[in-house]
């Protein structure tokens, strides 16, 4: 049997029992009225037959409905019903055969009571056009045949009436019973649209069902559940169910089974069970509720779901709210609210407790050098050795960046303070190996004591972080308890990091230009721009104190959009003015690695129409050791006209052939190699490879710091061509390029100061 065919099967049946009532009531008073007009025996006889074929329907109805819907399924429960129904189409038409009365009031009044069944019967057989069509071609039949057969004049008029009565009915039935099969189609095919929905939600979710009666001593399973658990049958008995549960499970899974059967209420209970599909345990939450029904019957209901990944989801959450992902420790909101708790129960018990403040010394050359990838490697790998350096009592995090911080537990002295710093010191002895380098790590610790150094977690935080400010300041890779003085130099950071913001707001920042000497002509060559703040309370505010901070609060890449603008601008007028002179533009490392700068440098020649090689970018030598990220770059800038020079050269760890592949056009010899010239040997031997080195390479060479007439004359010889530094001129203004442009820098014998006054 088809869906359609069972629903068209229980729609029928589910309509029987109100139709034998109608049927046997009708029936009823045709036989009452007609016995006494007719042979008496006859009517009741034909009521008896009637009676007969009602309870057999009746039967056979009350049968159908007390089977189980899966038993329902079956073509012959279709075939009676519609075999019952044309047999009682057949007994109907025997009143009009054996009763058919004499008087036409009464042969009216039989034929209206058809007539009723007619209609009747479409609103019960309608599901079924077949059934429905030969029950009333049967009647039609009957009917009409003995109206025809009394061939009196008004039989002939209610043949004639009832022919097309009953044919309209046929028509009629028809299409209403084909609306309703339409109906049934279209439930079904919704109702198999929300099942697929259904499964796949299931699927989707991990969610599968079981129903236990009572009186069974098996479980029934949804097919998604059998698909989860790896169940092969659709039955189960409790025990064997059971035996999918882990062993240490297995008794709380029973006592939930138990509550839920004996006290009617819902329970939840969470549980491991064995993963069909590999040979570890999937974690599953179950519902189980009592359900009755009407008639006393008892079952249980359970859903299982799933939540393995769930689980393991919310625990990822927890890590990322709680934990650093790049290292596996507590992160900076873990740390506070451990360090909050143990202010709290430090107070209540009269304890005392450390905290020591761990910053990485020399970690970002680190990051320039290397690359960010390995910076974080060598995080990774300190963070498990600082892990092993302090007790497994005490609680470590990592604060961002390199910074991190170690609770220390109940203390009894500073001594245990102590301690504890220089087993983290002592981490320096045992180099972090990343691919061929060795680093050692250096630390600067700082050291705050509750409650003497602060009686709650930001003011502890505070005294430790001045602290570890104090141990960088006193030589770094250090130690340093807290005092009063910390905090006067920490609130200090903080105007100072306030006042730098407040400065590039207000335009406090201006440019000096270092003349750079051509020593092959004598002539001014360039210039580079070095930025300089007038603070408005504090003076002249040297580069060396607000660069650094400038790069720890993430401002320098503001700072360094502000000189290049403000050079090239400079550039442009000196050009308008008839000055050819080459700018150099120093660029902070983390600004020359960000997104868009070369775009922004691009816009800015373009704004200012600065010409090719007329502006020249330095970075300092740490960055050419991580060539792959600054090679693009490079082609880039050189590719719109920009010259590259290496900053401080000779100070990190370039080798020839990183040099060679940055392609970059300048070299600039740190002044302290410059600073002994001539009269140290290793500094002259030194000066001198760098110089043939460069020169061979086909780069310029810039020697920066010159100071004195030797050591100006002593480069000449070694063939540099250009110079920098105080012999011949400080840093000065705009205005007074123009003025030194026109003059030479070279005397009759040696070199010379281009404008006394200004060394």
């Amino acid at each position: 049997m088809t869906p359609i065919q069972l629903r068209q099967t229980t729609q029928l049946y589910s309509r029987l029992l109100y139709s034998a009532v109608g049927t046997l009531f009708t029936a009823l008073v045709i036989a009452w009225v007609l016995a006494d007009r007719t042979q008496r025996m006859q009517a009741w006889g034909w009521f008896a037959l009637m009676v007969l074929v009602s309870a057999y329907r009746w039967a056979i109805a009350f049968a159908f409905h007390r089977l189980p819907e899966a038993r329902r399924n079956d073509i012959r429960w279709f075939r009676r019903f519609r075999w019952a129904a044309w047999v009682v189409a057949v007994v109907w038409v025997l009143p009009m055969w054996l009763l058919y009365p004499s008087e036409p009031a009464y042969q009216v009044m039989m034929v209206t009571a058809l007539v009723g069944i007619v209609g009747g019967s479409i609103a019960i057989l309608s599901y079924d056009r077949t059934t429905l069509t030969v029950f009333l071609i049967i009647l039609m039949l009957g009917v009409i045949g003995r109206l025809l057969v009394q061939g009196d004049a008004l039989s002939l008029q209610l043949a004639a009436l009832l022919l097309v009565f009953f044919l309209l009915m046929i028509k009629g039935g028809r299409d209403i019973g084909h609306s309703f099969i339409e109906l049934l189609e279209l439930r079904q095919s919704a109702e198999e649209h929300n099942l697929t929905l259904l499964s796949i939600t299931e699927e989707v979710a991990r969610i599968g069902y079981w129903q236990w009666d009572l009186k069974s001593p098996v479980l029934e399973f949804s097919s998604n559940l059998r698909n989860m658990c790896g169940i092969s049958g659709e039955r189960l008995g409790v025990d064997e169910c059971l035996h999918q549960v882990h062993p240490d499970d297995r008794e709380r899974v029973r006592m939930a089974i138990d509550n839920a059967r004996l006290t009617g209420k819902e329970v939840s209970v969470e549980y491991r069970q064995r993963n069909p599909r590999g040979k570890d345990w999937m974690l599953m939450n179950q519902v189980i509720k009592r359900v009755e029904e009407r008639g006393g019957k008892q079952f249980l209901l359970g859903m299982v779901q799933d939540v393995s990944v769930l689980r393991k989801a919310e625990q990822k959450i927890f890590d990322m709210a709680y934990y650093d992902e790049l290292t596996g420790l507590a992160n900076r909101g873990h740390f506070r609210e451990r360090l909050r708790e143990k202010v709290k129960h430090a107070r209540r018990r009269d304890e005392r407790f450390a905290l020591l403040y761990i910053d990485m010394d020399g970690f970002k050359q680190i990051n320039d050098t290397l690359g960010h990838e390995k910076g974080d490697d060598f995080l990774r790998q300190f963070s498990r050795r600082l892990k092993k350096a302090v007790r497994e009592a005490d609680f470590i995090a990592r604060l961002g960046g390199d910074e991190f911080c170690v609770l220390l537990g109940d203390i009894k002295s500073s001594i245990d303070c102590v301690q504890s710093a220089q087993r983290c010191l002592a981490l320096r002895d045992e180099p972090v190996i990343l691919d061929s380098h060795n680093i050692y790590p250096q630390l600067s610790i700082g050291i705050a004591v509750y409650p003497q150094d602060g009686e709650d977690d930001d003011s502890l935080l505070k005294a430790a972080d001045a602290a570890m400010y104090a141990a960088k300041q006193g030589g770094k890779h250090s130690y340093a308890f807290y005092d009063n003085e910390m905090t006067e130099a920490a609130a200090r950071r903080v105007r100072l990091e306030a006042d730098l913001q407040r400065a590039l707001r207000e335009q406090e920042f201006y440019l000096l230009y270092q003349p750079k000497v051509d020593l092959r002509s004598g002539q001014l060559q360039g210039v580079e721009a070095l930025i300089r703040w007038k603070h408005p309370e504090r003076g002249e505010v040297s580069p060396d104190v607000f660069i650094d901070t400038a790069e720890r609060i993430g401002l320098i890449h503001e700072i360094g959009e502000w000189v290049l603008d403000h050079a090239c601008s400079q550039l442009a007028e000196w050009k308008r003015q008839g000055l050819r002179l080459q700018m150099a533009v120093n660029i902070a490392s983390n600004h020359f690695s960000a997104a868009r700068f070369v775009d922004r440098v691009g816009e800015t020649l373009d704004r200012y129409q600065i010409g090719d090689g007329e502006l020249e970018v330095e970075i300092t030598e740490s960055l050419t050791r991580d060539p792959q990220q600054h090679l693009k770059v490079c082609r880039e800038l050189r590719s719109r006209g920009v010259r590259v020079a290496i900053d401080d050269f000779g100070t990190g760890y370039s080798s020839l052939s990183v040099l060679k592949q940055l392609q970059v056009d300048t070299l600039k010899v740190d002044r302290s190699f410059i600073r002994h010239l001539p009269s140290d040997p290793t500094s002259t031997l030194m000066v001198r490879a760098i110089i043939d080195m460069a020169l061979g390479l086909g780069f310029d060479v810039v020697a920066e710091g010159v100071e004195d007439a030797a050591q100006a004359d002593f480069l000449r010889e070694l063939g540099c061509p250009y110079v920098q530094g105080y012999y011949f001129s400080r840093p000065v203004t705009a205005e007074e390029i123009p003025g030194m442009a026109g003059q030479l820098f070279v005397g009759d014998e040696t070199l010379v100061m281009a404008a006394p006054g200004k060394r």
